[in-house]
């Protein structure tokens, strides 16, 4: 079962519905109005005089559905907090995407190139519903050699979701053996990120950044990551420069039997050029060394966290 969203158009549906049809290819498929309802006093919940009004409507966008409904059809929409990702195929229908849905609306960021997509915009529509385009990351970026580490931890998966997505458990953990986390800042959402400072057992201080781009809670977490400044501006690797700049990272988490958890994490080098891929590529071994170091003091950690609830469990059978 997935997750979807239902957006309110309080009068203005119908004509959404046909804009979004025009615009973005969508299919309806399926249509109630408040008269239609079999239920007595059918149109209650809406605006006196509305029978007319759509109660219902399930729109089919790429894949995904969008459910819709007039509302109480007062014809004041209202949209906030959010945004609709709309994944384009090329960066020329990502052009006529946001032109058409500019139209009308309102530009909260103009389409343009950015570290991780050719093309990305965001623009709320007439109606003022947001929405994000993108073109995804080329195919030359998803053609490099993966490196790929797994691990799995005695402890349930919500725990290890935590210590990968709140600050103060990833600072118990997060870095190269005998580091120390000296700064934690996080906005957990799709475009949020995740600032880091460590200290490194020589005393010097190395700064990174997350940029979120999928969330799923407790199954995945996508993001670009780099080194980056104090202030979060990207930088380059301070010990190897020809090292990528940027790099896509996906972290999956899976039940395992007995109430473990398997952690794979995945890097690809991202938007490299042909001597920082060369570089990635024969760096997997030091990259292995690395991340096993780290996954081991998340193991200690994770130990020693698991340990008050299952002194809890025991307590409580006896």
């Amino acid at each position: 079962m997935r997750v979807e969203p239902y957006l309110f158009f309080d009068g203005r549906c119908e004509e959404a519905i046909d804009f979004y049809k025009k615009t973005l290819g969508a299919q309806v498929a399926m249509l109630m109005r408040f008269k239609d309802n079999p239920e007595p006093q059918g149109d209650a919940g809406c605006a006196p005089g509305n029978p007319d009004k759509i109660m219902h409507a399930c729109l089919s966008v790429r894949g995904t559905n969008i459910m819709a409904s007039d509302g109480n059809a007062k014809g004041n929409p209202k949209f906030e907090g959010f945004s609709l990702s709309f994944p384009a195929k090329d960066e020329t229908e990502a052009d006529k995407l946001f032109a058409a849905l500019s139209d009308g609306g309102q530009v909260q960021m103009p389409l343009m190139k950015t570290f991780f997509s050719p093309r990305f915009g965001m623009v709320a529509d007439k109606f003022g519903v947001s929405w994000m385009v993108i073109v995804n990351q080329p195919a030359s970026a998803e053609k490099s050699k993966d490196f790929v580490i797994s691990r799995v931890f005695d402890a349930p998966r919500e725990l290890v979701w935590q210590a990968f997505t709140d600050p103060k458990r990833m600072k118990e953990w997060w870095g190269p053996k005998g580091a120390r986390v000296i700064h934690a800042k996080m906005d957990l959402k799709p475009g949020g990120t995740y600032h880091y400072g460590m200290q490194m057992p020589d005393g010097a201080a190395v700064w990174g950044k997350f940029t979120f781009r999928e969330i799923v809670p407790r199954e995945r977490l996508v993001f670009i990551n780099s080194f980056s400044d104090e202030d979060g501006g990207i930088t380059r690797h301070p010990m190897a420069p020809s090292w990528p700049m940027l790099m896509h990272s996906t972290f999956t988490f899976e039940d395992e039997p007995g109430g473990k958890t398997k952690v794979t994490i995945r890097w690809q080098a991202y938007q490299a050029a042909p001597e920082e891929q060369a570089t990635f590529d024969a760096g997997h071994d030091s990259m292995r060394q690395g991340w096993g170091g780290s996954l081991d003091v998340l193991t200690e950690y994770l130990s020693k966290a698991a340990k008050p609830k299952s002194k809890a469990k025991a307590k409580a059978k006896a």
